[in-house]
């Protein structure tokens, strides 16, 4: 046998031990991930697009994430008020709403205070009874809900290029629910009994200062938010471990679609149901 040949057989046979082998995937550190998050609404920075880093990441990761940045509020002293869903039902999506963001008598809301900040027209569905399974049909939810509110949700939308992710409602959900979908605050109307209000005749009119800016008229149509209620309820709260209890708040979308918080004044006016109005201030 020659030297070479020696040579070459000793590093074949040498090779599979000495090479590492090639590394397998890590799972993603959602705990990390969680506390990027954190820091983001902190500081009212750009949210961070997960997905545009690793494509790869599925909802219940994204989900895993929402759920770390929540427990690190509650752990924090902040307490659950309520659960809101968006886009039902074409890409329904679910976060929590925090007791402290669910405010009565709002009259100013300073534009400082957020990074982008967005007003959206939505009922809130109070719970006056407790939900420890998954309810059936909406007549299992109306046996839950005792009153509606005017919610008129006052969000921090910091999504990087949110004007173009509205026309890929898939990567925007994706951006929004490690960010317990960009839950924050809720100006709201007074109550009326829910057997009292008939929501085939609310009609919703958003205005800044006298301007239209959004409109859903009464009809028929609106009777599907029970059925979107059913989706919080049972999709996201309890699949995802959380207790629904009486005082909470159910909001199961915009109805008048996204609008930028401009300064000025605002009145959105939900017909029988009431009205909600507040200032928007500062640059």
């Amino acid at each position: 046998m020659t030297a070479k040949r020696g040579l070459a057989l000793a590093l074949a046979a040498a090779l599979p031990w000495s090479m590492p082998a090639r590394a397998a995937p890590t799972a993603p550190d959602l705990d990390y991930m969680a506390r990027l998050v954190g820091e983001a609404v902190a500081q009212r920075r750009v949210l961070p697009d997960f997905t545009r880093i690793n494509p790869a990441l599925d909802m219940e990761s994204l989900y895993g994430v929402q759920q770390r940045y929540v427990a690190a509020r509650l752990a924090g002293g902040e307490r659950i008020g309520g659960y809101k869903g968006g886009f039902i039902p074409q890409l329904p999506i679910g976060g929590v709403l925090f007791a402290a963001g669910l405010q009565d008598g709002v009259r100013e809301v300073r534009r400082d205070d957020f990074h982008s900040l967005l007003v959206e027209a939505e009922i809130g569905f109070e719970i006056c009874a407790p939900v420890t399974a998954p309810l059936a049909d909406v007549a299992a939810v109306r046996a839950v809900v005792c009153r509606l509110r005017p919610a008129v949700e006052l969000p921090d939308a910091a999504v990087p290029d949110l004007a173009a992710l509205k026309q890929d409602l898939p990567h925007l959900a994706r951006v929004l629910v490690p960010a317990d979908i960009a839950t924050r605050d809720v100006a709201l109307g007074a109550p009326r009994a829910a057997d009292a209000v008939d929501l085939a005749a609310v009609s919703v009119r958003v205005t800044q200062d006298g301007k239209p800016l959004g409109e859903r008229a009464a009809g028929p149509a609106n009777l599907a938010l029970w059925e979107s209620v059913r989706w919080v309820i049972n999709e996201f709260a309890l699949a995802r471990g959380y207790r629904v209890e009486p005082g909470q708040l159910i909001m199961p979308g915009n109805l008048t679609g996204l609008h930028a918080g401009a300064p000025g004044r605002y009145r959105i006016d939900y017909g029988p149901l009431g009205s909600v109005e507040f200032n928007i201030v500062g640059q």
